[in-house]
């Protein structure tokens, strides 16, 4: 396995990251037993560091995980927040202390920040995250984001530590631009010191028919101190694991390369309240003539957002 240090921050963390997203109800929806055993089984063949989220509600698995590590010391978990406010974000940074149960979180993020709008919107929140940092409860703290313009953004921003950007060798579902404005992005901020890795590697299964080339890609950028990579099993564990380290493991071969869609239930019906619209970045979402959520496939990042904005469990995979 491959380390680094992640920006200044200093944090010493596994070039792969394992994305947790995919083990979730958000996507594979794995038993926790099952998906905390494949995170295991990762930490064993050396990866440290892992990606979670708030809204995943994967730290279930992450906690299982951990149970069966001998050594829990070393492994550096980022986790995100979509709050906006003082009392959301607060209330996030204690669901992850005691999910996890861990006192001091590694690495705390604005989850999706789209622009420097929305930014200005969840001040608040950004708050909590520096001051939970000046009191030592995080050490890192930083946004994810799919816009190029808010990656520049952050760069320049003394404050941040950490820049969590969307990023692939084909540019599927960079906002405001392609993959020229989102390197030099992710080059500015490296050259400031930030830590950054990458999320959305194979454009969230967009790229997975091409998934070696992907990856390869992505690794190579020297710029990049991580690359989260979900994983749904212990045959795309060991695959990407193998490419990483320049080999062609024979597990590629045994990958289920999945089409995946997006499909509505007819009972309860969509309601056309638009939260599912206004989470989806990528602009898969659409509300329809009749007002009711309209899917677009070629737009989509299968990131499962759209799943949990719907207060009516209308979406789903499948």
């Amino acid at each position: 396995m491959l380390y680094r240090q992640l920006g200044r921050t200093g944090l010493l963390v596994s070039r792969f990251c394992f994305g947790s997203l995919t083990l979730g109800p958000l996507c594979a929806g794995l038993p926790i037993e099952r998906g905390g055993a494949l995170l295991a089984e990762a930490i064993t063949r050396g990866v440290t560091f892992i990606d979670t989220a708030e809204q995943y509600r994967t730290y279930p698995y992450i906690r299982a995980a951990l149970d069966q590590s001998v050594n829990q010391d070393g492994i550096v978990v980022s986790s995100k927040t979509f709050a906006e406010t003082a009392a959301g974000a607060a209330y996030a940074l204690e669901e992850a202390r005691m999910q996890l149960r861990r006192n001091k979180l590694d690495i705390f993020l604005l989850h999706e920040v789209r622009d420097a709008e929305d930014f200005a919107a969840r001040r608040e929140a950004w708050q909590v995250l520096l001051d939970a940092r000046a009191n030592g409860v995080i050490q890192a703290v930083g946004i994810s984001t799919h816009s190029a313009a808010m990656a520049a953004w952050a760069a320049r921003q003394p404050e941040i530590d950490v820049l969590h950007p969307l990023l692939n060798v084909a540019g599927v579902g960079i906002l405001d631009g392609g993959v020229a404005e989102m390197l030099a992005a992710v080059q500015a901020a490296h050259r400031a010191g930030k830590g950054v890795f990458a999320m959305k590697a194979m454009g969230g299964g967009a790229l997975m028919r091409q998934a070696k080339a992907a990856l390869d890609w992505a690794f190579a950028r020297p710029e990049l101190d991580a690359v989260a990579v979900g994983c749904k099993d212990i045959n795309e564990l060991i695959t990407d694991l193998g490419w990483l380290a320049g080999e062609d493991p024979p597990e590629a071969e045994l990958v289920k390369l999945l089409d995946r869609n997006i499909v509505f239930d007819k009972e309860p019906r969509c309601h056309g309240c638009g939260l599912c619209v206004k989470r989806c970045a990528g602009g898969a979402m659409v509300t329809g003539r009749d007002g009711t959520a309209e899917w677009h496939k070629e737009r989509c990042l299968y990131c499962g957002y759209c799943i949990a904005a719907c207060p009516w469990f209308c979406i789903s995979f499948c």
